[in-house]
């Protein structure tokens, strides 16, 4: 289940509050007489090392801020490992559209294409923007509807968590039962979605045939007026790690 927290991104602390400076100016002087360097020298590449601790600072935070949305942690770990001409265009193209209001993506293809991790890196380019994120399986959310239906919570509580975000993704839409209740608490959350202007990530792995009559001739109408079916048939890439380790 997600936690639901969709507040605004954690804002790392300043980097140099607290700092006594004539003390370090000094320590400054102390290296530049020891080693030979100007104090010019020395004050660049303190300010170079303070400058990569603070970037290490603000990734870290962002890392935190991600995870508490939802998105996994070995998706977002791996945001820098997955490279490819095929991704590159996907995520080019999929950008594009989670900028327009309202537009539904689609990311359809196998296991280990990278399509958690595009939809990943599309929440770190949104959450940078300020603009409020979820990730959450699409199993998740029908139970917590049910769960709700049967007295355990409030039903407009759960749809607001999921309506509210600017973005978000519905990972796994695959493993949702076809139920006639699942279909239309899918449906009435996309099309609200849609309605008012908030994209949102669909992620699946159905066969190109069995696409469409899955998500439903109300979805893919939408996504026929603003958006976009992704699929990602290029070679798994947990695969293609693997065997790079095996053969190493």
């Amino acid at each position: 289940m997600t936690s639901g927290k969709i507040d605004e991104p954690i804002k790392p602390q300043g980097g140099l509050k607290g700092v006594n400076l004539e003390s370090l100016l000094e320590s400054i002087t102390i290296l530049a007489e020891d080693d030979g360097r100007s104090i010019e020298e020395l004050e660049a590449e303190a300010l170079a090392a303070e400058k990569q601790r603070e970037e290490e600072r603000r990734a870290a935070y962002e890392r935190l801020g991600l995870i508490d949305r939802g998105f996994p942690r070995r998706a977002i770990d791996c945001l820098d490992e997955v490279t490819g001409e095929p991704w590159k265009k996907a995520l080019r193209d999929a950008y594009r559209l989670v900028l327009t209001p309202g537009s539904i993506i689609v990311l359809n293809g196998r296991y280990g294409t990278g399509k958690t991790v595009l939809s990943t890196f599309l929440g770190r380019l949104m959450y940078r923007r300020k603009r409020r994120v979820l990730y959450t399986k699409a199993y998740d959310y029908t139970m917590d509807l049910r769960e709700a239906f049967n007295g355990n919570g409030s039903e407009s509580d759960v749809m607001k968590r999921y309506k509210a975000p600017y973005l978000l993704v519905l990972d796994e839409y695959h493993e949702v039962k076809d139920t006639d209740f699942a279909g239309a608490a899918l449906e009435r959350l996309i099309d609200y979605r849609h309605q008012n202007g908030k994209p949102t990530i669909i992620i699946a792995n159905y066969s190109p045939a069995a696409l469409e009559d899955r998500l439903g001739p109300a979805i893919v109408s939408r996504i026929h007026l603003c958006g976009t079916i992704i699929t990602c048939g290029w070679k798994s890439y947990r695969e293609i790690n693997y065997r790079r380790k095996a053969e190493q």
